[in-house]
């Protein structure tokens, strides 16, 4: 491997086992925790894609949604209580459908990648309660904004630049199941 590759791989593969293990401390072994450990694959993979490219590809998110309902509905017939993956699923249709208005009316401050990424956590999110889906809403918009205006002390002529709003999003979602 070239050294740069190794280290990006290192720091990549540290981010992730730390992801997995926030949610497996806050989740803890019950059968809902397998969602959630591929949900925090996914948002890392997603992350580190948004960053460099700033684009959340289809071929990652789309199969999410299924995968991450089958692993709930799981989980649920397991714990015989179908509540929580109603309430999951109503909160990724209302935090898509929230996206999705913000998108159409910023396109070039939030992309459809976002909008998509952004219910496949709530679904999540939506899991365990609406205390955290706004919990992990007001964090990914909270980290945006101190990123925003970091970048306005640091470089005020650069702010026509977009910056990636996934990994704010993955942050968000990671606090709010953390303060959970």
């Amino acid at each position: 491997m070239v050294p740069g590759r190794t280290a990006r791989a290192a720091c990549f593969g540290a981010v992730l086992i730390a992801v997995e293990a926030i949610l497996a401390w806050r989740v803890g072994p019950t059968p809902a925790l397998a969602a959630f450990t591929y949900l925090g694959a996914v948002g890392t993979v997603a992350s580190v894609i948004d960053w460099r490219t700033r684009r959340l590809p289809d071929t990652l998110i789309l199969p999410s949604y299924p995968v991450t309902i089958v692993l709930l509905a799981v989980a649920s017939g397991v714990g015989q209580d179908w509540w929580p993956l109603v309430r999951a699923l109503i909160a990724a249709a209302v935090m898509t459908g929230f996206y999705l208005a913000l998108g159409l009316a910023s396109p070039r401050g939030l992309g459809l990648g976002d909008v998509k990424l952004g219910g496949l956590l709530a679904l999540g999110l939506g899991w365990l309660g609406w205390p955290t889906v706004v919990t992990g809403v007001l964090a990914a918009w909270g980290l945006t904004a101190i990123v925003l205006l970091i970048f306005q002390v640091i470089r005020p002529r650069r702010l026509d630049r977009t910056i990636a709003f996934g990994p704010w999003l993955c942050l968000g979602a990671l606090v709010a199941v953390g303060l959970r």
